[in-house]
This record gives structure tokens, sequence and C-alpha cells, in this order.
């Protein structure tokens, strides 16, 4: 938050305005055991938003983030072999900034026909912040990558599920791509040959130092977000999911313990499992050489016209017309 702070303050932002606007105090900031909330976080970034009158201050934010504020998770990603390893650790651990990212904002990796591909799913829940959170998340992969890569990641095209913004023309200078607005979902394609070659910081004990770092903080900071827990439970296999009694146990929980502290959080096991599937179906379908029966079995239904009753409840549109809406 600090950092957040001190860039807004070189945007000519009055940071002392928004942290009081947002009961946030200056021995807040400085003690390393105190935590702004998502609550504040939010605020003061509306507050900025509103303040600046600037409505690339999402890609701005991105583009220039510090490398500080991910911490260790950076240093992991810097010291891991290749970029597919990278971005595997990344993705594993990002909720550890402890912004959007890994919680209204689930980023996902594939692999698709020679490009790699950064897709972003941001929940409606964020309202007038969704823009300036999902550019903040494409514009810090362009940087995070640079840190890694020690050079441009090399991209290949952009998506973005919104219409056009008014600083549109900022995002050819950031991505120097083919951008396509109003799209059916956001993702970020690059050449995928990148993705396995040697990085230059590469270091295997490094690496499993800094991931044995952030597995710990990873564990500390989220005793209490028992929602992200389950998810990592399931995301690694949506088709063959634990039971909800076997997740609890895995917790150390019972079945109705968990299930209240999920509902104190929001969710339901359930809607759990639906948004990790919804998620693995918005990726599956970008890629043409799956048919709409595959993904299914790969997703755990038994057949299609379950999967396309779901993924109609979740998104509104069929498989085929989403689909059909991705490549024109």
């Amino acid at each position: 938050m600090i950092w957040l702070f001190d860039f807004l303050s070189s945007q000519g932002l009055n940071t002392e305005t928004l942290a009081k606007k947002n009961n946030i105090g200056a021995a807040q900031l400085q003690d390393p055991d105190s935590a702004v909330t998502a609550e504040q976080h939010q605020g003061v970034l509306r507050d900025a938003q509103l303040a600046s009158k600037d409505s690339a201050l999402g890609l701005r934010i991105g583009l220039h983030r510090s490398m500080a504020t991910l911490d260790q998770l950076a240093y992991l990603m810097m010291s891991s072999a290749t970029l597919r390893e990278s971005s595997t650790v990344g993705l594993r651990y990002q909720n550890y900034s402890g912004r959007f990212s890994g919680g209204q904002i689930v980023t996902s990796f594939s692999e698709l026909k020679g490009e790699g591909c950064y897709q972003i799913q941001a929940q409606a829940s964020l309202g007038e912040l969704r823009l300036l959170a999902v550019e903040d998340i494409l514009a810090n992969i362009v940087t995070t990558c640079r840190w890694v890569l020690g050079k441009n990641l090399p991209i290949t095209r952009l998506r973005c599920d919104y219409p056009a913004p008014p600083h549109a023309a900022l995002y050819e200078t950031i991505f120097n791509c083919p951008i396509q607005f109003d799209s059916a979902a956001t993702q970020l394609f690059f050449d995928a040959s990148i993705l396995d070659q040697a990085l230059p910081q590469a270091s295997p004990r490094s690496a499993a130092l800094y991931e044995a770092m952030c597995e710990r903080k990873s564990i500390s900071r989220n005793q209490g977000a028992v929602a992200w827990r389950v998810w990592q439970m399931i995301v690694d296999n949506p088709a063959d999911p634990l039971r909800f009694d076997q997740v609890a146990e895995k917790l150390n929980s019972s079945s109705r313990t968990l299930s209240r502290k999920l509902l104190e959080q929001g969710w339901t096991y359930q809607q759990l499992l639906d948004q990790v599937r919804e998620i693995h179906a918005r990726r599956y379908l970008s890629d043409p050489t799956l048919s709409v029966t595959q993904i299914a079995h790969s997703l755990g239904y038994a057949d299609s016209s379950g999967f396309q009753r779901a993924f109609k409840k979740w998104t509104g549109h069929s498989p085929k017309r989403y689909r059909n809406a991705i490549f024109g």
C-alpha cells in the first residue's frame, strides 16, 4: 500500500487526503503487521480515480508497479527455470500480494496452437473498479514478464471483454499488438516458443527457497480465507473434485463448520466448483481443436448437454455462441 500511495503522489494526488478519507493512519502504513483492508484499498482506488480524472489509471498502476509489491513472489518467478515454470508458480500464489488478484479477479494460463494465453476473469461485483482492476493486471503481466525474461514478452494479440475505453490508444503503446474490444473474454496471447527458454536469472536453489517462503506466507495469510483454500483443492482437478466432507476433513473441520465459514465469505462449495469449472470452460473454448463434448468430459460432466446447461447458466450464452463470439 505504501508503494501505491507513493505512485499516486507522483501522479499529483493528495495521498494524505486519500488516506484520511479511508481511515488509514500513518502508523497503519508503517506497521508491517498491520494490513489495509480490501474495503480501504478499494476506497483509495475509487477516490484516486475520481480525483485524477484519469481513465487510464489502472494501466499506469500496473505498468509502473514495483517489484516490492510482490515481495518474495517476484524473486521466485525470476529464479524459476523457464517462463512456463514462472507462470505456474506465479498463478499458484496469485493472491499473495493481497490485491484483487486471486480473489475478485482470477488469472489462468493455457497454451493454444503455438500461443501462450493469460486469461483474466473479473467478477461483476467490482463495479466501477472492474476496468481499473483488469487493466492493472494486464499491464502488470507485461511488467512482470519483463522482470522475469529480461526482455519484452512477445505479445501477439489481446482480447478484452469490455468496450474500448477513452484511452484505447494507450493500449497500442503498451501491448504493441492487434487488440479486440467487446470480446467474449479477456485474453493476452503471446508466442509460446518463449515458454521453455532458460531464464537469465534462473537459480534452482533460490527458487526452492523463495517457494518455501511464499508457501509459508500464503498459508499464514489465508488461514482465514477458507474459500481460497477450498478453491485450491478444486482447481487442479475440477473433473473429479473431492466431496465436500473430504474437503472438510483435509481442513480439519466438520462439514457444518466449513459450510458456515464459506457462507460467511459469501460462498457455497457448489458456487466455488462452478466458478472453477467456468474459468476452465472459457479457456478450453478458446481452443478450436477441442469439441464441446471433450470439454464437458474434462470438467466432469457425463454428457455435453449437462455442460451446455451449466455454461449458459454461468454466462448467459451457449458454448457454441461463446466460441463464435471469440473467433468471430
